[in-house]
């Protein structure tokens, strides 16, 4: 192990965390420093190709072989295989105590503490110091942050704002200057692509919905389609279906109707890199995830988030606006996008080399 560095651990499940994560293990290999990836297999689809891309191992541990837990049955299975893993097996599966890492605010995040604390791991938590202060908003990741954070010893933060927010925490807070999002996002811009999508020969918006209070609550059918329907007047949207969006688009009977609307293109969730290289040409983004305000905030593009508040600062109030699902909000940035589009962001940043100098202390 260089400089005697314990053995180091990632944790990781859902897509977001291997996009944000990916950038750390590749800078890791290239400086030295091997790692086990223990990986929990909440989200299946396009994992495979994240490492590809970083031309990244495939995991060394996987802790779920079922299909990706995208429905509320299948999460339940999955929780509860997970959770008998964590609590109940963590030495098995990490034998020599280390430094573990985990990442966000999914319920991996927090298992991956937990089964790190149960096997006597130091914790380190990337992309730590994030808060709504709302735990109803966004829910559940709220709440899965504050018990990564209990269960963390080493904060990675984005920013000073975030290192804030953890004063009620011990442990070493580490301002790394940005998100690891940073990083990936400079890696897929840079990163040869040919590919070509038949919707991108005229103008269009891009949209991306997943979030539990966003697909499972009435607010889906009853304000977001409704609200989709109508910018689609103006503008081509293509909505990106995530696993668990397109399965509830069909249990409501909806997917076929917006499969035949015209100005609709419904297409199965991009690669990471042809997602960026999309959005980058896209007229604007709709969407609810925080992975995706920080990338588009670092892009510059014009965003409208479907959220009541947000955990992150990225873009507030320049690219990014929050709609609170509020019609006067909504109908005056989709009137004029372009007002919003941002140059694309100059950081010197390097948070994923941050992550691997303090973790080379051997903490």
């Amino acid at each position: 192990m260089k400089n005697n560095t314990p053995p180091i651990y990632f944790m990781m499940g859902t897509r977001a965390q291997f996009i944000k994560v990916a950038p750390v293990m590749r800078e890791m290999l290239d400086q030295g420093f091997p790692y086990t990836l223990v990986y929990s297999a909440q989200h299946r689809e396009n994992i495979s190709e994240i490492l590809k891309v970083y031309n990244l191992p495939e995991p060394n541990i996987i802790l779920y072989d079922w299909d990706e837990a995208n429905t509320r049955i299948s999460f339940a299975r999955w929780f509860i295989t997970i959770f008998y893993k964590v609590f109940f097996q963590a030495k098995k599966y990490i034998r020599e105590p280390g430094i573990l890492l985990t990442h966000g605010d999914t319920f991996t995040a927090w298992l991956a503490a937990l089964m790190g604390k149960r096997a006597g791991c130091v914790v380190g938590h990337i992309e730590s110091g994030c808060r709504s202060y709302n735990i109803f908003s966004p829910f559940p990741e709220e709440i899965s942050r504050l018990i990564t954070f209990k269960f963390s010893d080493i904060y990675f933060c984005a920013d000073e704002w975030a290192v804030n927010n953890l004063k009620r925490y011990g442990g070493l807070k580490v301002n790394i200057g940005a998100n690891t999002m940073l990083d990936g996002v400079r890696y897929a811009v840079n990163y040869p692509s040919k590919a070509h999508f038949d919707f991108e020969d005229s103008p269009f918006a891009i949209v991306s919905i997943h979030r539990y209070e966003n697909i499972f609550t009435s607010r889906f059918t009853d304000v977001i389609l409704p609200i989709l329907k109508d910018i689609t007047r103006d503008y081509h949207l293509v909505f990106t279906l995530h696993p668990t969006t397109r399965e509830r688009l069909r249990a409501l009977g909806i997917y076929e109707e917006l499969n035949k609307h015209p100005n609709i293109t419904l297409h199965k969730r991009f690669g990471f890199v042809n997602w960026i290289k999309l959005c980058g040409k896209a007229e604007f983004v709709i969407t609810d995830g925080g992975s995706n305000q920080e990338e588009l905030a670092y892009l510059g593009v014009p965003t409208l988030l479907f959220r009541n508040e947000s955990e992150r600062q990225e873009g507030l109030g320049q690219n990014v606006i929050i709609s609170k699902f509020d019609k006067t909000v909504i109908k005056k940035f989709i009137e004029n996008p372009g007002k919003y589009r941002k140059k694309t962001l100059q950081i010197d940043a390097q948070p994923s080399r941050v992550i691997i100098e303090t973790i080379s202390k051997g903490i």
